[in-house]
């Protein structure tokens, strides 16, 4: 009765997906490349003719940037994988070092749009090739081989700037200063930080209030751990909605935006968000600053590891 029931479900199974059986498999790859990475693995499950296809080179080459190997050419070490499906994987999975290990480079994983982190060194930081105001160290934690640490300012200003062509096109970003704060940190538990985007030299929406101190709110507390547990994992961070507040004391009633935990152990605080263009639009930098220039009070032990730039979920 048993091998009479498994013939029988084999039989059925055999014609239901016989019409898929029949169509060739660079058809069936180009039609799953139409979708997304997450998709193409849910489709490998259909059948063994859809698992042929989505795990095809020529399913994944669709998902892959077309300028990736030029960008893998700047790693730092040889990234050597033995199809495109790994090659994505391990894209999305971490990141890679550019350019002297100036940079990071690494993939989506739910759309396949690029990410980058411009670190420390590849930032314009006010007084930092002044020891007594900043300084450049090692930390095990860093993606990087160096960090920049605040040593003493009354004032800062720190940005980046990375040219729409290195973006993946028709994509909502967002820039993030990824940071931590030393044990001895002072001057910086302020909500005066200002932060915003320029692209092509017009800022997007309005600058931002921001505090470089997570929001200490017991209702916060809880909720940022039952968001955490929920979140999508991606390149080490915790993907997340802003976490902002209106704060009443605020004169201007204000919103001011406040950093999270990212699971690699950094915090980070969204700067801004933006569209990039078609890809026939035209060629634009797209400016990411925070600064504080108020309250003038002196500051230590915010340790920056640099800016990163993601897709915006």
């Amino acid at each position: 009765m048993e091998s009479t029931m498994k013939r029988e479900r084999k039989e059925n199974e055999e014609q239901e997906t016989g019409g898929i059986q029949r169509i060739p498999e660079e058809c069936l790859a180009k039609a799953v490349g139409l979708t997304s990475p997450a998709d193409a693995c849910r489709a490998a499950a259909v059948s063994a003719a859809f698992r042929s296809a989505a795990d095809s080179d020529a399913m994944w080459e669709q998902f892959l940037p077309p300028d990736c190997d030029a960008v893998l050419e700047r790693a730092v070490h040889l990234v050597d994988s033995t199809s495109k499906k790994d090659l994505f994987m391990e894209l999305s999975d971490d990141h890679v070092l550019l350019d002297d290990g100036k940079r990071s480079f690494g993939l989506h994983r739910s759309t396949g749009a690029k990410c980058y982190m411009m670190s420390a060194s590849e930032l314009a930081i006010a007084w930092v090739k002044i020891d007594l105001y900043w300084r450049e160290r090692l930390d095990p934690d860093s993606r990087f081989p160096m960090v920049a640490e605040l040593m003493s300012v009354c004032w800062f200003s720190i940005f980046g700037v990375i040219n729409s062509r290195e973006l993946s096109p028709s994509t909502h970003y967002a820039a993030y200063l990824v940071f931590k704060l030393a044990h001895d940190a002072s001057g910086l538990s302020s909500r005066s930080q200002i932060s915003y985007v320029e692209v092509g030299g017009q800022v997007v929406g309005s600058a931002r209030t921001a505090s470089f101190h997570p929001c200490n709110r017991a209702s916060c507390s809880g909720a940022a751990i039952e968001e955490a547990s929920s979140s999508t994992m991606n390149n080490n961070c915790v993907v997340n909605q802003p976490h902002e507040h209106k704060e009443e004391e605020d004169e201007e009633g204000g919103i001011v935006r406040y950093p999270r935990e990212r699971v690699d152990g950094w915090l980070e605080l969204e700067m801004g968000d933006f569209h990039t263009g078609t890809g026939h639009d035209a060629v634009v930098d797209v400016r990411m600053e925070l600064h504080e220039f108020e309250e003038l009070q002196w500051k230590k032990g915010l340790i920056l590891e640099g800016i990163e730039i993601r897709p915006k979920n």
